[in-house]
């Protein structure tokens, strides 16, 4: 009877003792993630929380499953992000709908004068003159995993600007550019695609933010921006100039580019255009 009393004493202290230390009783639901996690303009979007995490969402991947689409807590991360990658598709760091290239940056910059956007879109849509770009021409593409070491690393957030592998470095009829790209400057000169090439302008540079009036225009990359008229804009170099190209503004004569360009010096098939080749009588030559 002693022991049986002292054992219930021990009981009730205990409990008494547990009870007043209980916390106030929370009317509100478990929180995960903190108010706002879901809207952009939030200081707690987890875009942001995301990118002082190097981009990296896999620890994502503990809650909400390896695919994204709810794991154990049964929410889908798929929802919002619809794209066959789900929350790790390249237009949810960069780029949009239509297409994964800047603008936004990965700054969420859309102006040209940043860095991260300047002229990616004119690379990758193309133009009059031009067909599209590959983001490989200027950058390594992620392979198997967007977590690869020349994707997403300790860079800053900095893109990799690799010329040597694609249309920069396109070697034609004995010319072999050496693309250069610098950075300080954001310009790249010695590039196939801007004049490295038998009688053109490689050596003039090109600025990626619009750094120079020339950067696009006609002449910039074979010719001169100095003359007055398009076809002696567009000329490449003569003998008078260094160079061995006919002195010859007739362009869209049949025996030279009437593939390419009209009379007036327009475009009619762009895809011949900076494309590795020169088009000469209708026929593509120069690998």
């Amino acid at each position: 009877m002693i022991v049986a009393a002292m054992l219930g004493a021990v009981v009730l202290s205990s409990c008494s003792d547990l009870k007043s230390d209980l916390p106030e009783a929370s009317t509100g639901s478990l929180k995960i993630h903190p108010d706002g996690w879901a809207t952009a303009a939030s200081a707690n979007f987890h875009g942001d929380a995301i990118r002082q995490a190097n981009w990296d969402m896999r620890g994502c991947r503990t809650c909400h499953g390896n695919n994204y689409t709810g794991g154990t807590v049964s929410v889908s991360c798929r929802t919002c992000h619809t794209d066959v990658l789900g929350p790790e598709h390249c237009n949810v760091c960069h780029g949009s709908t239509a297409n994964s290239a800047p603008p936004r940056d990965l700054g969420r910059n859309t102006d040209p004068s940043f860095r991260g956007v300047g002229e990616h879109q004119i690379h990758v849509l193309g133009t009059v003159r031009a067909q599209a770009a590959s983001c490989t021409d200027c950058h390594i593409y992620p392979s198997g995993s967007i977590y690869d070491t020349l994707h997403i690393d300790s860079n800053a957030g900095k893109a990799e600007v690799v010329l040597s592998r694609g249309l920069a470095s396109r070697a034609t009829i004995g010319v072999t550019p050496v693309p250069v790209y610098l950075e300080p400057s954001g310009s790249c000169s010695n590039t196939y695609c801007h004049g490295q090439f038998k009688n053109g302008n490689g050596t003039n540079p090109m600025f990626w933010n619009g750094g120079a009036a020339f950067s696009a225009a006609c002449g910039s990359c074979h010719g001169d921006i100095t003359k007055p008229t398009l076809a002696e804009r567009a000329l490449p170099k003569t003998a008078a100039q260094g160079g061995t190209h006919p002195n010859d503004l007739n362009c869209s004569n049949a025996s030279c580019h009437g593939a390419v360009v009209n009379a007036s010096l327009g475009f009619t098939n762009p895809s011949k255009h900076i494309d590795g080749r020169l088009n000469i009588n209708g026929q593509d030559i120069g690998f």
